[in-house]
């Protein structure tokens, strides 16, 4: 046992000495500012950090970069709670029942129990870590291709059935979802699909650019002039309390423990990432004893337990495989690898053997990170709620710009960037036409993961290494889907257009749209193979069939054109993004934002006489900080537009 407490205790000294602690303390607070800005994310501090941390001692670099890790993972979830867009991508699924309970006066209540739920799954998750860190090489090697296959399969299927939506239009979302997942190379051949000769699709849509766009930009589409249309609760002490949260919490404990255990499994899975242990224990959460079909999405708060309890515990859970075998669980889980790599700590057996006491110091900062981000998530909470009164319209031209900007820098080409605008436009269209955005971008994100794992698991078929009867994970997990089947075939029908309103009653003509899209994706792939899988072509026809039934039902029940038209408030926006890749091309980037910002302040200025020198005052100071911040900051070099190459030859 000595071998076991021994490195325990050396990594509670290393975290827990001083002034070790104040390590860890420091990187939580430099964590938690950009986790809390919409669309920024830590991932951009943890890149400077390694370069600032080069000549530390490998102590000091784990105790900074676990609470790095930690201190932005929950930071995320207020800004989705209040702001209805999620900090970063693993809080997305939070929203979806928080900012409805803030919008009901009940943004306390919804804080503290996210906080709560964020620190209970901290615990659970570094508990099961430390539990089996010993003995986690067998445990991972029993999870094959097979395994991973039904898992995001399940993920699937739990999706389809979350409420809100007719199982229909989430099919159809599904097949949506993950036809555009496979967008790049086929994992077999690497032949190119659906890529239109694009060089940047090869690789596909990136995850974080498609989410930045679905939620973010296309949420600030729906800002402008929102304070009219969305107004807020009055603050009701006897329903919304932080105690109340806190409570909460500890009532639905079963849910925590069971959010929890599922994002500390996801984590341990490669490549797999804190979205999806969110939105699997979010469609858990739905599916489970007493849940009410009604309130998911309207403002339920497990619907807020359930994820945060779930994207916490995965951060103990995705150091498993990084320590363990090098393989990055998420995004922070390449970050660490990278710090492991430069400071010639090695995965695996070292670090579970001589070097486990620097395994346990990681893992403890990770935990005190997150208990104390949850304790100001706490203290704060008051506070916080009070920003649901804020003139959210006025924040929606520097969120639009640092978002855009933000899609830039993720790999400093454009191509983030035309990846985000364009799955702007179609998050906007499927929240102003009711569609369900949960198992489109579930779907998404397990889509590759899938595909990559069927195909595995086919060529181990073939060559007879694989018996899937008889693998204990392949049945359990089998169990989870048929369950899942089972409870979706229950749940009741979603209520006629007619009582969905206006938009609702327009679906047809989102439907129609959605259907020629896809249909010209299917037609391609009849004459692309072998790029084409039969995978691919069974989802994309599948999708054709599901539209076509959609579009065929919503007009024998006579709906039309009516509704269709976008609001006022936000033809801006929506036209502003669609047209910024032409803007970009004619003009380049730091001139079209400022063009589109200068355009922006006209409309929204009360006529007068300083109403255009206003206006060119606000583009040019955008246009050049956006233009000193991609130079001098960022260090991306554009392609020029054809407005300097044209100057260019003109000199």
């Amino acid at each position: 046992m000595t071998e076991f407490f021994d490195p325990l205790g050396i990594g509670l000294a290393n975290v827990f000495s001083w002034p070790n602690i104040l390590i860890p303390l420091l990187g939580t607070v430099l964590a938690m500012i950009p986790s809390f800005l919409p669309g920024i994310g830590a991932a951009s501090l943890a890149a400077i950090m390694i370069a600032v941390t080069v000549t530390w001692e490998p102590v000091s670099v784990l105790l900074l970069f676990g609470a790095l890790t930690g201190g932005a993972t929950f930071m995320g979830s207020i800004t989705a709670i209040l702001f209805n867009i999620p900090g970063n991508a693993s809080s997305a699924a939070v929203l979806l029942d928080g900012h409805p309970m803030a919008r009901d006066g009940q943004a306390r209540m919804a804080i503290a129990a996210s906080a709560t739920a964020s620190a209970v799954g901290s615990l659970i998750g570094v508990l099961v870590l430390i539990a089996l860190l010993p003995a986690v090489r067998p445990l991972l090697l029993q999870f094959g291709p097979a395994e991973r296959f039904l898992f995001g399969l399940w993920g699937l299927v739990a999706i389809i059935a979350v409420p809100n939506a007719s199982a229909l239009r989430a099919l159809a979302a599904t097949l949506l979802g993950l036809t555009l997942a496979l967008v790049g190379s086929d994992p077999v051949s690497s032949a190119p699909r659906w890529t239109f000769g694009a060089f940047a699709l090869f690789e596909g849509f990136g995850h974080v650019a498609m989410l930045l766009g679905f939620f973010t930009l296309a949420e600030v589409i729906s800002w402008r002039r929102s304070y009219d249309l969305k107004p807020v609760a009055p603050v009701d002490a006897s329903r919304d309390s932080a105690r109340a949260g806190i409570r909460a919490v500890f009532r639905h404990w079963g849910l925590t423990g069971r959010s929890a255990l599922i994002g500390t499994a996801v984590g341990m899975i490669p490549g797999v990432g804190g979205t999806v242990a969110s939105f699997v224990a979010y469609a858990q959460a739905a599916q489970g004893r007493g849940a009410d079909p009604a309130r998911f999405g309207q403002g339920d708060i497990r619907g807020v337990i359930a994820p945060e309890a779930a994207v916490d515990a995965k951060d103990g859970g995705s150091l498993l495989p990084v320590l363990a075998f090098g393989l990055p669980g998420s995004e922070g889980g390449v970050i660490l690898l990278s710090v492991l790599t430069i400071h010639g700590l090695t995965p695996g057996a070292p670090m579970l053997t001589s070097g486990l006491g620097l395994s346990y110091t990681l893992i403890f900062a990770l935990l005190l990170s997150n208990l104390v981000t949850s304790a100001l998530g706490l203290a704060l909470a008051p506070q916080a709620a009070r920003l649901t009164r804020l003139r959210i319209d006025r924040l929606a031209l520097p969120v639009l710009l640092v978002a855009l900007v933000t899609s830039v820098q993720l790999n400093g080409t454009l191509a983030d960037l035309h990846v985000a605008v364009g799955f702007a436009l179609l998050g906007y269209l499927f929240k102003r036409f009711d569609w369900p955005r949960i198992p489109f971008v579930i779907a998404f994100v397990l889509g590759g993961f899938i595909e990559t794992n069927l195909q595995l698991s086919q060529q181990l078929l073939e060559v007879g290494r694989l018996q899937p009867l008889q693998r204990p994970g392949v049945l359990i997990v089998l169990g989870l889907i048929a369950l899942s089947l089972w409870w979706m075939l229950r749940k009741p029908a979603a209520g006629t257009a007619a009582q969905r309103g206006p938009a609702a009653r327009a679906e047809p003509v989102f439907a129609a749209l959605l259907l020629v899209l896809a249909l010209g994706l299917a037609v391609i792939s009849l004459t692309g193979a072998p790029a084409y899988s039969g995978f691919a072509q069974t989802l994309v026809w599948s999708a054709v069939a599901v539209l076509a039934l959609i579009l065929t039902r919503g007009l024998r029940a006579g709906g039309g054109l009516a509704g269709a038209a976008l609001p006022a408030a936000h033809r801006l926006p929506f036209v502003a993004l669609a047209a910024l890749p032409l803007g970009i091309w004619l003009l380049g980037l730091p001139l079209a934002l400022a063009a589109l910002v200068g355009v922006w302040v006209v409309l929204d200025t009360p006529a007068g006489r300083w109403r255009i020198v206003r206006a060119a005052v606000w583009a040019g100071a955008a246009g050049a900080g956006v233009a000193l911040y991609l130079e001098r900051v960022a260090a991306i070099r554009l392609p020029p537009s054809l407005l300097a190459s044209a100057w260019g030859g003109l000199v």
